[in-house]
């Protein structure tokens, strides 16, 4: 029996026990899977209740689910002063429910204990998404109570202030009364992976120690198998798909799915695999006819709005270029380039949207693009021009981003100087490349995130302004990391090259904690042919973006090309 006082989830637990004495419990989830498989099965019960009592002292609450192949087919909630009465009562009352005839492969239990009012100071920090998936949120008024419990939220992709106004909306405006409790989370496999499964804001924990080249190969797979399989027969991608309805939102952005072409065209050439290779040229001649025109003799990618934007127009030019049957697009790869020139300016700023005409801002990411474009084509061969204007940019936004910090800037300008010094060799490139990389990895969260191990990896500051967490953040930052880790290394800069080294390990613990791998991951999620393989927006929000996808799988590529297999420690 494993013993969960052992890796994250124990000392998380551990330190949650020492913030709130005797109220978190650590529970084996043999002794949960025990009962409940008896109260399924009609078996006596046996000591298992009693260590559970033990151990999670009542009163509280057992909510247990039915589920087939993702799908809820039944639900119950039961309370009482004794947690594991509820749960057996919980369990029974659900196999009633179910009937003999309805197919069963999984059961969701979740133990709800320590109900707490928080005061109204306190509702904000306890109401936090830090906390979604982790406690459960039980709303009153009268006699109408409501519970719902953490996984719920996070199969229904919904945090605490959606439960509140939807409650609103069925009861009524009106004073409501609010509790939060926390809960211990299992899985347990009437048919299928076997062992019960431990869970922490529904999911497994992944370890620093789990990271190896192995484990990190078979992310890449996953990744790149959810790209083309959500890649349709008629050449669109897929831009963002929620697990939880099942459903494609309607929303596109053209850079990220011009990113998305990049990662999908580097698969098929790593792969050699022709057929991969004419499923990106659908891609491209898909996005071409949908999106491109000319002005002039300007190459235009348009948005929602005739949006014009230099990062797009860069992005989707970096696409041609790096596909196989590149001659094909020849014409809209010249044209989309006299469009990045034309944008540019001679005190190597760019102007970032053609359109609407005036509209100048995006600075911390799409001159970024359109430089790693020209750094690309400046390692083709030898232009002059293009490099003096390249070091014009340089100068400008080193000393732009040094008024301006942001970690949005860093992971393209970090690509592209890399590129361009390849080329180049100028040492002023490698420099500022080491200044932006070594603030980046001052905002990785690590050793202040011991009681939301999960979150651990993630590239995020709280105290400043620079937005939420994301994981297509972490996929870029990664990018970024890798590029820098090669110039460290090319330089001798051995200390830094670790400091590198051990930053991109922790993004790539954070990445894999998010990606949907296996059944475990996806209890919830019926489309799971859409869904294996993407990577969730943060450890609370279940939505898949294109983005979140391409930027981690394409940084993994460039770590396994450049990572012995010594350097996937922790």
């Amino acid at each position: 029996m494993k013993d969960p006082n052992d890796g994250e989830l124990g000392r998380a637990v551990r330190s949650d026990r020492s913030a709130k004495a005797g109220s978190a419990a650590v529970i084996h989830e043999e002794v949960v899977a025990a009962i409940v498989e008896g109260a399924w099965r009609s078996k006596p019960a046996r000591g298992d209740s009693a260590a559970l009592a033990v151990a999670l002292p009542g009163p509280g609450v057992a909510f247990v689910v039915a589920r087939s192949q993702g799908k809820a087919v039944a639900k119950v909630c039961e309370e009482d002063s004794s947690i594991p009465t509820a749960l057996e009562r919980g369990v029974r009352s659900l196999r009633a429910l179910v009937g003999a005839e309805q197919a069963v492969d999984t059961l969701e239990v979740v133990l709800g204990y320590d109900f707490e009012q928080p005061g109204a100071d306190e509702v904000k920090a306890r109401l936090s998404n830090l906390h979604r998936g982790l406690r459960g949120l039980e709303i009153s008024r009268g006699g109408v109570i409501e519970r719902h419990s953490p996984t719920e939220m996070l199969a229904t992709n919904r945090g605490f202030l959606k439960l509140l106004e939807r409650f609103v909306q069925r009861h009524g405006p009106g004073a409501v009364r609010v509790r939060t409790f926390d809960a211990v989370q299992v899985l347990v496999p009437l048919t299928g992976y076997g062992a019960p499964r431990r869970l922490f804001r529904g999911a497994e924990l992944v370890s620093i120690e789990s990271i190896t080249r192995d484990r990190v190969e078979a992310l890449a797979d996953l990744h790149a198998s959810w790209l083309f399989n959500n890649l349709q027969a008629n050449g669109r991608m897929v831009y963002k798909y929620w697990p939880s309805s099942g459903k494609e939102s309607s929303a596109n952005n053209m850079i990220r799915q011009w990113m998305a072409t990049v990662a999908l065209g580097r698969v098929a050439r790593r792969r050699g695999d022709a057929g991969l290779i004419d499923r990106v040229e659908s891609n491209i001649l898909y996005n071409l006819r949908e999106f491109y025109t000319e002005d002039g003799n300007l190459g235009c990618i348009v948005e929602a709005g005739e949006k014009v934007k230099l990062g797009a127009v860069a992005l989707a030019c970096l696409a041609l270029v790096e596909h196989p049957r590149r001659e094909r697009f020849a014409k809209e790869e010249q044209a989309l380039r006299r469009t990045v020139d034309f944008l540019w300016q001679p005190d190597g700023s760019f102007v970032t949207f053609l359109r609407p005409a005036g509209r100048n801002d995006n600075q911390n990411f799409y001159p970024g693009e359109a430089l790693l474009l020209w750094a690309s084509l400046a390692a083709e061969g030898d232009d002059p021009a293009l490099r003096d204007r390249f070091m014009t940019s340089f100068r400008y936004y080193r000393a732009w981003h040094l008024e301006n910090r942001n970690p949005a800037f860093i992971p393209w300008h970090t690509q592209a100087y890399r590129r361009m010094w390849s080329v180049r060799g100028d040492a002023e490139l490698a420099e500022f490349v080491f200044v932006m990389n070594d603030w980046l990895i001052d905002i990785q969260q690590w050793d202040g995130q011991r009681r939301f191990p999960d979150t651990r990896g993630r590239f995020y500051d709280p105290k400043r302004p620079f937005g939420p967490p994301h994981s297509s953040s972490t996929g870029v930052y990664l990018e970024g990391l890798i590029d820098a880790w090669r110039l460290a290394r090319a330089l001798g800069e051995g200390e830094r090259q670790e400091r590198y080294r051990r930053a991109i390990v922790r993004g790539i613990r954070s990445v894999t904690q998010l990606t949907f791998k296996d059944a475990v991951d996806m209890f919830y999620v019926t489309q799971r042919d859409k869904v294996r393989g993407g990577v969730r927006t943060t450890v609370y929000d279940n939505e898949v973006r294109v983005d979140n996808v391409q930027h981690n799988l394409m940084a993994l590529l460039e770590i396994l090309d450049e990572f012995p297999a010594s350097d996937f420690r922790p």
